[in-house]
């Protein structure tokens, strides 16, 4: 085992010597826990992230200096961010010139005298940091807004724990887990009061298409705190409330990821999310917010250039880590020496925050960026390029290899926890120096692409925490409380059973009318009508018409660009579960992986006769698929809230769908014909009942007792009574909003479909001749309404928190 006290260079070259034979199949193992983490999932085919098998050591006399540079720079900014916001002396006494930061972009009028402690300005710091040619490490960029890499840092360094003692390989590092229970227990301290022991913590996210939204969702589960969306949050009697499935709930502290303007659409950008009442609530001390709106002017990167004399004015001392060579242009003798060498710095403008990177410009581009910043040159900020460092890596196709590489560190610094700077970071590499230039925020990071990283080591005697979860011999109080679940995540939840719903049936109805084409391939006339109804159901399942040919049906179903195609319902359900990712298991997303690749393997051949029975066996896969995806959730997933309303928006869908398809077989319009035995077999195939069918009947294929079997019989799975009475189960377990006795409106709509069918008298519903009569059609249409009202209803009552006016 290697020694604390050796320096890092002695330490990576012995663990270098001793894992090089082993570092493929540590490669293999570290990308396999990112995939297996669903890192990503659904929005890029190829990984985004590459977790390097050499990580990136730091010697404990090394740490010590960054560790104090870092927690100096944080005291620093928050009291530069408290005067600008407040007393602004730093302005008066052009410490902070004017003109520079009233330009500045992120300069947030509205948070003047917002906080009343300066500590509270920035609480979670992060910074870029690379070493310059001296070995010294200095300071790139500052973040407040969107701290990217906090979660990856976590997943990183549980993959290496994983993967590391499997090869063999081991190395002492401090433990990253105490840094994660003090960012916990600041998101806590508001609510630990007596007055506020219900309000709850959240991480603030913008929306689930955020390309960075993976990072958020793993670091909330890691923390086991609500993710939030604007959307989730409402201000009512002056506070802050969080919309959950029990109804609403205080909010006591909010991580925030989202950008400043976003934050609060009352005061700031009306045009976006957030939450309207956001300032008013930290205003009036009753919400934490990590990091306020305001913050984001750190991130400009319009403070850099004066860090240096304000770090000296304000705590009395030079900084600890000096700040890469950073000139503001509003002075003339640096705006002659940037423009004298413009390709030795990289170039940001105060007022629109575009950077611009001179060295990659063709002359007619940088020709113009001289003449912009001629024309005004106190609105740009010029900073010299870093010489940065080469670091060993290992990439299965190159071997070893040498790669430029930047350091991101966090830090915390807030009233009544002791300053802490988590002892690892997240490493950024590239062959490419120029690519590193340019900070990048969450995002950003998130859109460039597929990286090389690598997770960074303190080889120095931190404590040996390495989880969240610590050991008690207490006395304990059992729980069976299953969290919190959130209307969002309620609503995505609800509707991943839908549109996984939905994708079945469709599947299910294109399998049957490819048999059909299978068995009437000498009569292609029989074929067409038996097939007609069942194509024109896959179409108009979600919402979509055309011409009711098989070929050009199954072109529009499987085109991936479609909105009414199997991709656009797949990509919608793949939305909803990332959505709500914390409440499945890893093989879960493992057969999503192989439904997306499933549905991107459909054969391409034109002829449906030459292809039916590759049609048929990647449509019996995709099925297979799905039913494996029904029966991991219900065997992994507790019995709560949560289920339950996935499970009602699987068999609403599984309703509506059902009565939509017996409407268009059983009901003709225009003249068309009553279903052939070949079609009737066809839906009871579909629907999994034949086996059923012939125990009861035998070979009589007779329309009522298909009906009988899909609509009325509630001990067959796939029925439409079997549906209402599981949805008048699950609603009768929903909470109770009000105190209101009686039925809910959503427990009275379930009652209502239950009591429709069984006031049916089914005979009624054909003539003598087995054609159907109109009571059918009306029947098949009520169902539908009703359950549409259903989901409305339930939308409405746990999803939108509407006044209870509105729901009946």
């Amino acid at each position: 085992m290697t020694d604390h006290n050796f320096p890092a260079s002695t330490n990576l070259s012995h663990w270098l010597h001793a894992s090089q034979a082993r570092l493929p199949a540590l490669f293999r193992e570290l990308q396999q826990q990112l995939r297996e983490n669903a890192a990503g999932f659904g929005t890029h085919t190829a990984p985004q992230r590459q977790l390097d098998p050499l990580p990136l050591l730091i010697a404990a006399e090394e740490w010590q200096v960054l560790e104090a540079g870092m927690l100096q720079r944080q005291r620093l900014l928050q009291a530069v961010l408290n005067d600008v916001y407040g007393a602004q002396q730093t302005v008066r006494d052009n410490l902070l010139p004017a003109e520079a930061l009233f330009r500045a972009a992120d300069y947030l009028l509205q948070a003047a005298g917002l906080l009343a402690q300066p500590l509270d300005w920035v609480p979670l710091l992060s910074l870029d940091l690379a070493k310059d040619a001296a070995g010294q490490w200095c300071v790139l960029a500052d973040h407040a807004v969107v701290p990217a890499g906090l979660g990856h840092l976590v997943e990183h360094r549980l993959a290496f724990n994983h993967a590391a003692p499997l090869q063999g390989l081991a190395l002492p590092k401090a433990q990253i887990a105490g840094f994660y229970r003090q960012l916990l227990q600041l998101l806590q301290q508001p609510v630990l009061g007596e007055a506020d022991h219900a309000a709850l913590a959240g991480l603030w996210v913008t929306s689930v298409r955020n390309t960075n939204y993976f990072e958020q969702a793993y670091l909330a589960n890691y923390l086991d705190i609500a993710l939030v969306h604007g959307a989730d949050l409402t201000f009512r009697d002056g506070a802050l409330w969080l919309k959950t499935l029990t109804g609403l709930q205080s909010v006591g502290a909010l991580l925030r990821f989202l950008p400043d303007p976003q934050s609060d659409p009352l005061e700031l950008d009306s045009g976006t999310g957030g939450c309207a009442g956001l300032l008013q609530s930290i205003r009036q001390q009753q919400l934490c917010c990590v990091n306020p709106p305001g913050s984001s002017l750190i991130d400009s990167g319009v403070l850099a250039p004066f860090l240096p004399r304000l770090c000296q004015a304000l705590l009395g001392e030079p900084l600890i880590l000096p700040q890469a060579v950073a000139l503001w242009l509003g002075e003339a003798e640096h705006c002659a020496k940037v423009m004298a060498d413009l390709t030795a710095y990289r170039v940001q403008r105060i007022s629109s925050k575009q950077r611009y990177l001179p060295a990659r410009l063709d002359a007619a581009a940088l020709q113009q960026l001289s003449a912009q910043i001629a024309a005004d040159p106190a609105d740009h900020i010029a900073m010299v390029l870093a010489e940065l460092p080469q670091e060993p890596c290992w990439q299965p196709d190159t071997g070893s290899f040498a790669a430029a590489c930047t350091l991101r560190l966090f830090s915390l610094l807030a009233e009544g926890l002791p300053g802490s700077v988590l002892p690892g970071g997240y490493a950024r590499l590239s062959t490419d120096v120029l690519s590193l230039q340019i900070p990048q925020h969450g995002s950003e990071i998130a859109q460039s692409g597929a990286q090389l990283v690598k997770d960074v080591w303190v080889l120095a005697d931190r404590g040996v925490t390495a989880s969240l979860l610590q050991s008690s011999s207490g006395a304990l109080e059992l729980s069976r409380h299953s969290g919190l679940v959130t209307s969002r995540v309620a609503d995505h939840l609800f509707w991943l059973g839908r549109y996984n719903e939905r994708l079945n049936q469709i599947c299910r109805a294109l399998r049957a009318a490819l048999g059909l084409a299978s068995q009437h391939h000498a009569d292609p006339l029989a074929a067409q009508a038996d097939m007609t109804p069942l194509l024109r159901f896959c179409l108009q399942a979600n919402g979509h018409a055309g011409v009711l040919d098989l070929p050009q049906v199954l072109q529009q179903l499987f085109d991936p660009a479609h909105p009414g195609g199997l991709f656009a319902i797949l990509q919608s359900l793949l939305l909803n579960a990332q959505s709500a990712r914390e409440f499945f298991a890893a093989d879960t997303w493992l057969v999503l992986d192989k439904l997306q690749q499933a549905l991107r393997q459909w054969p391409q051949q034109s002829t449906v006769q030459v292809a039916a029975g590759q049609y048929l066996r990647q449509l019996d896969e995709i099925i297979l698929l799905q039913t494996a995806l029904y029966g991991l959730n219900n065997e992994t997933m507790s019995r709560t809230q949560a289920l339950r309303l996935m499970d009602l928006g699987q068999h609403i869908e599984r309703g509506m769908q059902t009565a939509a398809l017996l409407q268009i077989v059983f009901v003709p319009v225009h003249g068309e014909a009553k279903p052939s035995a070949a079609l009737m077999e066809a839906v009871l195939r579909l629907a999994d009942t034949v086996n059923t069918y012939r125990r009861r009947y035998r070979s009589q294929l007779h329309p009522l007792a298909v009906i009988d079997l899909l609509v009325f019989d509630d001990s067959t799975p796939r029925s439409v009574g079997y549906q209402c009475l599981r949805i008048q189960r699950q609603c009768a377990g929903l909470p109770l909003l009000t105190l209101t006795p009686g039925l809910s409106a959503v427990q009275r709509l379930a009652l209502e479909l239950v009591t429709l069918l069984q006031l049916t008298e089914p005979q009624s519903l054909f003539d003598s001749e087995q054609g159907a009569t109109p009571a059918l059609g009306l029947l098949l249409s009520q169902i539908q309404h009703r359950l549409k009202l259903l989901s409305d209803s339930i939308t409405l009552a746990y999803f939108n928190h509407a006044p209870r006016s509105w729901l009946g």
